[in-house]
C-alpha cells in the first residue's frame, strides 16, 4: 500500500472535488447547443498534434498514453528562458539539477530521471548524464530560442526508442527554414533579452532564405549571465555562506539548416549545430579551516565547460511501393565534451600549496535510423510502422590533479594515482528493430496500437587502458558484455462520442547496464575506500500501465490519467563493508531495487469567452522502494499549477500563473532519513506581451511576485534537515525579465 500524508490527501480530495465540479459545468457549457450563437473563429480551440508517441503525426486525443506538447508560441509569449520554465504546465515532469553551480542536469518524469529518461534533439540522443563524487555531466545543452516544439512521453518509450527510454521520452525539435519563412522569400529576426534571476543578458540572430526547392536558416544565440539568485543572506567567504557563490556564465548556440524539396514531395535536410558554454565560479563556500583529515582551503575556483557538435542528415521520401508509402532515414555524428577544472590554494603540513584538478567526460556518437510507414487499407483504418536503429557511442574520461608547494614548486605527496579514470575507454553498440501497427474498428471508434521492439547491445571496453588500470591496482580486468531485450507495447483508444475518449496502455521498458557501472573503478587509499566493477549486472526493466479519459471540445480540452509503474533491477551503488584483505571499505553497483510508482495527473485547457483562457495541471505521485519497504525519495510532492490568460485582441495579452506545491513530509521519506523536508509554498508569476508594430514585439516576465522563500524538492534533495546552510538551496526571489523581438 502506497503511503500518503494527511495534508497531501486533503489537498487531493479538495482538488478532485473542485475539478470534478468545474469539468462537469464546463462540459455542459462547452457543448450547450445554441444555433444562433457560435464561437468566433479566433476563439476556437485547436487540437494539438504529436509525433513522438506513435512515430506518426496524430492528434493527442487519438493517442494512447499521456503526451505533452510545448510549442514555440508558448515559449515566446511566456518568456521561457530555461528548461525549468519549459515544463511548468506539464504534470508529473520536473528537472533535476544543482542551483549552486552546475545547473540543470536532466528531466525527471514521474519520479524517474537521469539516463532512465531518453532526451533527444531532432531525433539525436543527447550525451549521457554521468555523476561520480564531485563530477557531474548534464544531459541538457540547448538554447530554448532554437526550439520549434517539445514533446514529452510520460511512460516507457522502449518499444519505439529502445534503451534509456525506461521512464519516458523528451523530444526537442529545433526550428528550420520553413518555420521562419512561411510564404516569404526571406526572414530576419533579432532578439534582445534580460533575465533578472541570473542577471542574464541574451541575444539571438535568425536569418532564413529560400524558395520552392531550396531553403536555409541560420540561428545564433548568446547568453551572458551570473549566478542564479536565491534567498540566502549570509555572505561570509566560508562554508557558512548561504548567498550564491559568484559565477560568470557564457553560452553560445549556433544552428544551421539547409533543406531541399523535390517535386514528388520528398525532402532532404542537413543540420549542423554547435553548443558551447563556460561557467567560472569563485567557490567561496569551499573555504574552510584545516581538519584532522584535510588541509585548510584558503581559496577555491572552478571553470566548467561544455561543448557539443552535431551533424545530421535527414531524408523523407514518398514512395509508391507495395511495402512502403513513406520512408524517413537519418544519419548523425555528435561529439560532446565536458570539462570541470578546479584551482585551490591550501595550507597543510608542508605549508601553502597550489592544487589544480581536472575532470573530463567525452562521448562520441554515431547513428543511423530508418522508419517506414505503410497503409494497409484505403480507408486509413490500418497502417504499419517499422524500422531500425543503429548506434555506436565511444566513451572516455579522465581525472587529473597536480599539487605543488607554493614556495618551492615541489610536488605534494599523495596516495592517489594521477591521472586516473572512473571507467576504461569503452565502445557501446546498439541495434534496434521495431514494428508497430495501428488498427481501427467499429468505424474508427476503437483504435488499437500494438508494438514490439527488439534491442541488442554490446559493451566493448579497452582492456589495455593503462590509465584506468594504473589508477585502480588490484581490480579485475575490464570485461565485455552483450545482451538483448524485447519491449512490447499495447495501446487502445475508445471514442465514447464526438468529444470524449478513453485510453489505456501497457508499455514495457528496459535500460542496458551503463558502461560506467559494469567496469566501475576508483581507489582512494587515503580515504579508505574503493568502488568495484560488476560484470553480472542485468538490464533494468519496467512494466508501465496507464488509463485515462480525455475531452476535446470546440472551446477546450481536458485529460485525467491514472498510472501504475513497476521497475525491477534498478542499478544502485551499495555498501559492501570492510575488506580486510586490502584494508579498504568497498562499494559496488548492483541490481537491488524493485520500485513501484503510481499516481494520477489532471490537465485542462479551456477558452472562457472571447478573451479568457484557463489552464490548470495537477500531479500527485507516490513511490515505494519495494526492496526496502520504504518510500522512494526521488518523488516530488504534489503540484498544482493554474494559469489565467487574457488576450482582448491580437495586439497584447497577459497571463498570471499560480504554482502551489505541497510539503515533503516525514512519512514520505524512509524512516531513518535525515533529508530536509521542504515546506509547502505558492509562487505567483506574471507574463505580458505586446505587439508594437508588425515588426516589433515586447515580452515582460515577473517571477515570484510575492518574494516567497521556497525550496524545490528536485534541487534541495540531498540536504540534511538540520543543516545551517539550507538557504543556499532556495530558489530566486522576486525577479523580472524583458525580451524584445524584431522580425523583417
Amino acid at each position: 500500500m502506497l503511503r500518503s500524508s494527511g495534508a497531501a490527501s486533503r489537498l487531493r480530495t479538495a482538488f478532485i472535488h473542485s475539478l470534478t465540479t468545474t469539468m462537469f459545468l464546463t462540459v455542459h457549457y462547452l457543448e450547450a447547443e445554441d444555433p444562433e450563437v457560435a464561437p468566433p473563429p479566433d476563439t476556437t480551440f485547436v487540437e494539438t498534434v504529436t509525433v513522438s508517441s506513435t512515430r506518426s503525426e496524430r492528434a493527442i486525443k487519438d493517442t494512447p498514453g499521456q503526451i505533452d506538447v510545448i510549442d514555440a508560441d508558448e515559449i515566446t509569449e511566456l518568456g521561457y528562458t530555461n528548461v525549468a520554465d519549459l515544463v511548468r504546465f506539464t504534470p508529473g515532469v520536473y528537472v533535476d539539477g544543482d542551483l549552486t553551480r552546475l545547473g540543470t542536469s536532466g528531466f525527471n518524469i514521474r519520479g524517474i530521471g537521469g539516463n532512465r529518461v531518453l532526451t533527444q534533439i531532432d531525433g539525436v540522443p543527447t550525451a549521457e548524464q554521468f555523476d561520480f563524487g564531485p563530477f557531474a555531466v548534464t544531459q541538457y545543452s540547448l538554447d530554448l530560442d532554437t526550439l520549434k516544439s517539445v514533446e514529452i512521453v510520460r511512460s516507457a518509450g522502449s518499444a519505439l526508442y529502445g534503451s534509456d527510454a525506461l521512464g519516458g521520452v523528451v523530444s526537442l525539435v529545433t526550428r528550420g527554414p520553413r518555420s521562419y519563412l512561411g510564404d516569404q522569400p526571406q526572414y530576419l529576426g533579432l532578439r534582445l533579452g534580460f533575465d533578472g534571476r541570473a542577471e542574464e543578458v541574451s541575444e539571438s540572430l535568425v536569418y532564413a532564405r529560400g524558395g520552392d526547392r531550396w531553403q536555409g536558416s541560420f540561428v545564433a544565440t548568446h547568453r551572458d549571465g551570473q549566478e542564479l539568485d536565491n534567498q540566502g543572506d549570509i555572505e561570509t567567504e566560508d562554508r557558512a555562506r548561504t548567498a550564491p557563490n559568484p559565477i560568470d556564465r557564457q553560452q553560445a548556440n549556433v544552428l544551421l539548416k539547409l533543406g531541399r524539396d523535390s517535386e514528388t514531395g520528398s525532402r532532404i535536410e542537413l543540420t549542423v549545430e554547435v553548443f558551447d558554454s563556460e561557467s567560472e565560479t569563485e567557490v567561496l563556500s569551499d573555504r574552510a579551516p584545516a581538519s584532522p583529515f584535510s588541509s585548510a582551503v584558503l581559496d577555491s575556483d572552478a571553470v566548467d565547460t561544455q561543448q557539443r557538435v552535431r551533424v545530421s542528415l535527414e531524408h523523407s521520401l514518398v514512395l509508391a511501393s507495395p511495402i512502403v508509402d513513406s520512408l524517413i532515414w537519418r544519419a548523425y555524428a555528435q561529439d560532446a565534451d565536458t570539462d570541470q577544472a578546479t584551482s585551490s590554494v591550501r595550507f597543510g603540513r608542508l605549508g601553502q600549496s597550489d592544487r589544480e584538478g581536472l575532470l573530463s567526460f567525452e562521448q562520441e556518437s554515431y547513428g543511423f535510423e530508418a522508419e517506414a510507414r505503410k497503409a494497409l487499407d484505403n480507408a486509413g483504418n490500418k497502417s504499419l510502422t517499422y524500422g531500425l536503429q543503429l548506434r555506436r557511442d565511444r566513451f572516455d574520461g579522465l581525472r587529473g590533479r597536480i599539487e605543488t608547494v607554493t614556495a618551492t614548486g615541489a610536488p605534494v605527496p599523495t596516495t592517489l594515482t594521477f591521472p586516473t579514470k572512473y571507467f576504461p575507454k569503452s565502445d557501446v553498440d546498439e541495434l534496434g528493430l521495431f514494428i508497430q501497427s495501428e488498427l481501427a474498428f467499429a468505424e474508427g471508434q476503437l483504435r488499437l496500437i500494438p508494438g514490439l521492439r527488439y534491442d541488442s547491445f554490446e559493451l566493448d571496453p579497452d582492456e589495455n587502458d593503462t590509465t584506468f588500470l594504473d589508477g585502480n591496482p588490484g581490480q579485475a580486468t575490464p570485461v565485455a558484455i552483450d545482451d538483448d531485450a524485447l519491449s512490447p507495447k499495447l495501446g487502445a483508444v475508445l471514442a465514447l462520442n464526438d468529444t470524449l475518449s478513453a485510453f489505456a496502455q501497457y508499455a514495457r521498458g528496459f535500460r542496458a547496464p551503463p558502461m560506467s557501472a559494469v567496469n566501475n573503478g576508483f581507489t582512494n587509499p587515503a580515504g579508505g575506500y574503493r568502488t568495484l566493477p560488476n560484470a553480472e549486472l542485468q538490464p533494468e526493466t519496467s512494466d508501465n500501465f496507464e488509463i485515462g479519459l480525455r475531452g476535446s471540445f470546440s472551446r477546450g480540452s481536458f485529460s485525467v490519467t491514472v498510472f501504475d509503474n513497476r521497475y525491477d533491477d534498478f542499478i544502485e551503488t551499495v555498501f559492501l563493508g570492510f575488506n580486510p584483505a586490502v584494508f579498504l571499505v568497498e562499494f559496488q553497483p548492483q541490481n537491488i531495487q524493485k520500485v513501484a510508482i503510481s499516481g494520477f495527473e489532471v490537465a485542462a485547457d479551456l477558452l472562457l469567452g472571447d478573451a479568457w483562457r484557463l489552464r490548470t495541471a495537477f500531479s500527485d505521485t507516490e513511490g515505494v522502494n519495494v526492496t526496502e519497504d520504504e518510500p522512494l525519495e526521488s518523488i516530488a510532492p504534489p503540484r498544482w499549477v493554474t494559469g489565467l490568460r487574457y488576450t482582448p485582441g491580437n495586439r497584447w495579452g497577459l497571463e498570471g500563473t499560480i504554482t502551489s506545491v505541497q510539503s515533503k513530509d516525514a512519512d514520505e521519506l524512509p524512516a531513518d532519513s535525515t533529508q530536509f523536508q521542504t515546506p509547502a509554498y505558492e509562487v505567483f508569476d506574471l507574463a505580458a506581451w505586446v505587439t508594437l508594430t508588425n515588426h516589433l514585439r515586447l515580452q515582460l516576465s515577473a517571477w515570484n511576485l510575492t518574494d516567497e522563500a521556497y525550496w524545490q524538492w528536485t534541487y534541495a534533495r540531498g540536504q540534511s534537515q538540520g543543516s545551517s546552510t539550507l538557504d543556499r538551496y532556495t530558489s530566486s526571489g522576486r525577479s523580472f525579465g524583458l525580451q524584445m523581438r524584431a522580425q523583417f
